[in-house]
């Protein structure tokens, strides 16, 4: 009997003893909960669950001459296990430092917390407080500080999770660092995931692939650059197909979605296939279409890139076809931008032009007559100078400067590009970060960033207006020439073309598939967010706009995949730029991109149902191009009539004085001779 109460004794003491959980920092719950943990004064860690002491505490004897710092250093135990993505804030960093002073009582000093997450290194800082605390909240709380992600927003497994705590005193003290859940910080992970669980079809390798049937599922990760390969027989067939679903990840850790050899046992290479890549929302499809191949064996493989992580799945069907476009017969041929996928109009609608000089002529005519008008002698010297004066110098002005000036407007500055511009230095920028050389961070920077207009970058962009109309909160809607006519297909493939002149390409590479669907989705959203923001809140009278901001940081929309829309114009706030994204965000985007005899591209858009007239913000870097005069045509069409009217008034009144001059004098009077 009692050695049955000391084995139930000691698994209640095992039990007890906290064990080591994964402190894996995971976006599964509370998997971005780490807790500062101490289990002595000299061994602290960051762990998953509160343990160790209760309180920590040392004293220092220090004085405003001669301060003393006191450091203590937490290390993530056990180690990152996981892949994941750092978050772009701290969501909570809460240190409970109490220090008691000789004489103030409890208060509060100057501390620094260093965060190093893998290779990006955090500093926040918090300023000393001299008053004593008295029930309030000791300790030093940050919340949604930005996370340094300078290195890249990846967090690879072994990569060191370490938080240095320093704070200096100025006065004998004792201090108590407060632990076991009352210190901790929190991260929200947004992706994570177990690469070792992933990395199933190991081993497999180029020289020794395993053996398998075309047809069976299977499942398995590319891990950097590894080749995952597999043998198997071909029997007699007509179409061959290999569908590859790639799993989502993070956009700087996807791998190549282009051309993975298949090679015959003998080590032949095939015949390029015909290529489908379908990115629909998030899931990335590759389909792989063989015509009549040999019966026999072969080898596929899979190519990774160096520090890239993706999971896949894939099978071999024989004759199989699928939904959506699976060959060059069933692509369109062109994808176009479909404008206007919005409606809030109320029914009044109308067409802007450009100043047009031709209307100058006939003014200056008028100018040129009322000034010879005014040398002439007058009858009504008040009227000329109260009246006829100031008309002639508002025709003058409203006539000629405030066209000439308009128009001087409306032209195109060497520091502002045209929509067609945007668009081309926009796939140039796409095509340079797509490569696969790119640093992590500056890929996600770019493709992210509106219209590629970075932080701190300014957005000067001249947009001639075809044509308007009224919406149903008030305002106006512009429409830019052209913008239904912009061909996203021929933007990607003329990139393409010109970045592979001189250059021979079998097939679509790793870097021109990532571009096609990277490129496609960037120019669909960008073009949509310019739409949502061209609103006027007067009726337009010139067809030509500018837009002059500085462009800032934001959170990003989208997947982490794909994010977008990660600047916003300085002028708008966050709060009205994150409703916009929600609103604005289509519910799915499925980019289709075929490696045939013709290249083509398909794009299909499901646009959100939640976006309202309400949800475009107030745009204060749109207006339109500046007059002297408002409504400068009426101010001259006025000033025409006023000016007529006081010379035929004269012209009358002279006619008058000279028949009444006839009528009294003889015709040869000197009255006579002198009208």
């Amino acid at each position: 009997m009692n050695w049955r109460l000391r084995c139930t004794f000691i698994i209640v003491l095992l039990c007890m003893i906290p064990l080591p959980t994964g402190a894996s920092l995971t976006d599964s719950e509370n998997g971005g909960i780490l807790y500062f943990s101490c289990d002595s004064d000299e061994d602290c860690q960051l762990t998953p669950t509160p343990i160790g002491e209760e309180v920590i505490s040392g004293s220092v004897q220090a004085n405003p001459l001669m301060t003393e710092s006191v450091a203590i250093e937490f290390e993530m135990s056990p180690g990152q296990t996981e892949l994941a993505v750092l978050p772009e804030v701290i969501d909570e960093l809460f240190i409970d430092l109490r220090v008691q002073g000789d004489a103030v009582g409890i208060y509060t000093p100057e501390m620094e917390v260093k965060l190093i997450i893998g290779m990006s290194v955090t500093t926040l800082e918090s300023d000393a407080s001299g008053i004593p605390t008295s029930g309030t909240e000791t300790g030093h709380r940050w919340v949604d500080e930005p996370l340094n992600l300078d290195k890249g927003r990846l967090l690879w497994p072994g990569d060191v999770v370490r938080a240095r705590i320093v704070f200096t005193v100025d006065r004998p003290s004792t201090w108590e660092l407060h632990l076991r859940g009352s210190s901790y910080i929190n991260l929200d992970i947004d992706w994570s995931e177990n690469v070792a669980a992933k990395d199933v079809d190991e081993p497999t390798s180029a020289l020794q692939p395993k053996s398998t049937s075309l047809e069976d599922v299977h499942y398995g990760a590319l891990v950097g650059d590894e080749k995952d390969c597999w043998s198997f027989n071909v029997e007699s067939n007509e179409i061959i197909r290999i569908l590859i679903q790639w799993e989502d990840v993070p956009l700087e850790l996807q791998q190549s979605n282009g051309v993975h050899r298949l090679r015959t046992s003998g080590g032949q290479q095939v015949a390029t296939p015909d290529i489908i890549t379908k990115a629909e929302g998030d899931e990335v499809l590759t389909n792989y279409r063989w015509r009549a191949l040999n019966p026999g064996d072969y080898v596929f493989c899979l190519n990774g890139q160096t520090e890239r992580f993706q999971p896949y799945i894939w099978s071999g069907v024989y004759a199989v076809e699928s939904s959506g476009p699976t060959d060059a017969s069933e692509f369109e041929g062109k994808v176009e931008y479909q404008s206007q996928f919005f409606d809030f109009s109320t029914g009044e609608e109308g067409n802007l032009e450009p100043q047009s000089g031709i209307f100058l002529f006939p003014m200056v005519g008028f100018l040129v007559f009322f000034l010879a008008q005014f040398y002439k002698t007058s009858t009504l010297q008040r009227t000329r100078m109260f009246v006829f004066v100031p008309a002639i110098v508002l025709l003058f002005l409203s006539g000629v400067v405030s066209p000439l000036w308009t128009m001087a407007d409306e032209t195109q500055s060497k520091s502002e590009w045209s929509l067609d511009q945007l668009l081309e230095e926009r796939v140039q920028q796409l095509w340079d970060v797509s490569s696969p050389v790119t640093p992590e961070a500056t890929m996600i920077e770019h493709v992210g960033a509106t219209f590629g207009i970075r932080n701190g970058e300014s957005l000067n962009l001249w947009i001639e207006i075809d044509s308007t109309y009224e919406r149903n909160d008030g305002r106006w809607q512009l429409q830019p020439a052209g913008i239904d006519e912009i061909r996203i297909d021929q933007l990607v493939f003329n990139q393409i073309a010109e970045a592979s002149n001189g250059r021979i390409v079998d097939g679509l590479d790793e870097q021109i598939v990532q571009f096609s669907i990277i490129a496609t989705r960037a120019l669909l959203l960008d073009l949509m967010i310019l739409e949502a923001l061209l609103v006027t809140d007067e009726e337009p009278s010139n067809s030509v706009y500018h837009i002059e901001t500085a462009m800032i940081d934001t959170s990003s929309f989208g997947s982490i995949s794909s994010p977008t829309w990660a600047t916003r114009p300085a002028g708008i706030d966050d709060n009205s730029w994150k409703r916009l994204q929600t609103s604005l965000y289509p519910e799915r985007i499925t980019v289709t991109l075929c490696d045939c005899a013709l290249d083509l591209l398909d794009l299909q858009v499901d646009y959100s149902n939640q976006f309202d007239a309400d949800d475009s913000p107030t745009f204060g870097a749109l207006r339109a191009s500046s007059e002297i005069v408002p409504n400068a045509g009426l101010v001259a069409f006025v000033s025409v009539l006023v000016c007529l009217a006081v010379v035929v008034s004269e012209e009358n009144r002279r006619r008058k004085a000279k028949k009444l001059a006839e009528a009294y004098a003889p015709k040869d009077s000197i009255w006579t001779s002198l009208f």
